[in-house]
């Protein structure tokens, strides 16, 4: 990538996908440094110390391996404007590119049902599968166990289609408890006309004292 959250700041950085489990910290960091010492010559290690940042992630889903695809191959060089001579620069080169040879089975792969792969050729456009509209994500966050009880399917790896219309309560209502009321009960009433009738009456109570009393 040739920028980062900022699209008017050069920020050159690398992406590196590989495949491989687990790493504790111990063995992650001495990676790290063989990673510098590729990068940096001796000189300047010995100069400026072993201050190349190196993030590691470790994605142990499918769908997370599938974001992290997704977002190492996004475009960040997104405005040219004040830019032209980084576009004049990387004019023809490759952004993407893989290296190795896989002769084992394949340990995860997409569904090959036409119907998944649409969808799948559809989210990656930002386009809902279903009607097509462009999609609007939502920032909040769902709890994965709320998803499942409302019932989702997998429309491609790491999407989840979830029903857009509640399905019906099971077995029918029980109204046998229900009883009429009399036409002179105030529970017939709206709440407003209840308390007004309560406060008449509250008036009503105190006269009938004071006319006692005195």
């Amino acid at each position: 990538h040739y920028f980062g959250d900022d699209k008017t700041k050069y920020a050159f950085h690398l992406h590196i996908l590989v495949d491989g489990g687990w790493l504790d910290p111990e063995p992650l960091d001495e990676l790290c440094r063989k990673i510098r010492r590729k990068i940096y010559p001796a000189w300047v290690l010995r100069k400026w110390g072993d201050s190349l940042i190196v993030n590691y992630n470790y994605k142990p889903t499918q769908g997370q391996i599938y974001q992290s695809l997704q977002y190492c191959s996004r475009p960040t060089f997104t405005q040219l404007e004040g830019n032209e001579w980084l576009d004049d620069s990387i004019s023809g080169e490759r952004k993407v590119r893989s290296w190795g040879k896989w002769d084992e089975e394949p340990k995860w792969h997409l569904d090959e049902s036409e119907k998944k792969v649409h969808s799948l050729v559809a989210l990656e456009k930002g386009k809902c599968p279903v009607c097509g509209e462009p999609i609007k994500w939502d920032k909040g966050v769902t709890p994965f166990a709320q998803v499942q009880a409302e019932g989702n399917t997998e429309i491609a790896p790491g999407y989840l289609l979830l029903p857009t219309e509640r399905p019906p309560p099971e077995g029918r209502l029980d109204f046998t408890n229900l009883i009429e009321l009399p036409d002179d009960d105030d529970r017939k009433h709206p709440n407003e006309i209840q308390r007004e009738i309560a406060r008449h009456r509250e008036l009503l109570s105190r006269r009938e004292d004071y006319e006692l009393a005195s």
